[in-house]
């Protein structure tokens, strides 16, 4: 006999980056992070969906907190484009903005992303110091590392 499955979650976990899911699934926050690369949002809807922390999600609407420092962005042609890529990813939501402090323990999809730079950029120099080719240049020609100057092979070239 086979296992019976498990119930349906009715928040999106954060694996869901990578496929589509159910639109009778709500978001939340951590959804929301994972899921916002795969929206495929550009320019300036990007930045201003990246400045963005979700509130709610009831089924039909998704509330965004956007910081007061960026409420100058928001406009209606970008609220159009979200609720497409959200559309397109499988969870089809009027967006609604709401301009508010954004609370401290959580993060915006930039401020991830800022995180996750500066994570792979102290491994990355991390991984030169202990480099042994890297030591032997150190100790014969007194070489030292410009930290400043590395980039991580991940991350596009500026």
């Amino acid at each position: 006999p086979e296992p019976e499955p498990e119930p349906a979650s009715s928040e999106v976990p954060a694996s869901a980056a990578n496929s589509q899911v159910a639109a009778d699934e709500r978001l939340d926050h951590a959804g929301w992070l994972a899921c916002f690369s795969a929206l495929g949002l550009g320019g300036l809807t990007r930045n201003l969906a990246a400045h963005c922390q979700l509130e709610s999600d009831d089924g039909h609407t998704v509330v965004l907190r956007l910081d007061p420092g960026q409420s100058a962005m928001q406009a209606d042609v970008h609220n159009g484009r979200i609720e497409r890529a959200l559309s397109s990813y499988g969870l089809p939501r009027r967006i609604e903005f709401t301009v508010a402090d954004l609370a401290p323990d959580l993060e915006t999809p930039r401020q991830q992303e800022e995180r996750q730079q500066k994570e792979r950029h102290a491994l990355a120099v991390d991984l030169l110091h202990r480099d042994p080719n890297i030591q032997k240049l150190q100790q014969a020609f007194g070489a030292t590392l410009i930290e400043s100057t590395v980039k991580p092979a991940s991350d596009k070239r500026s």
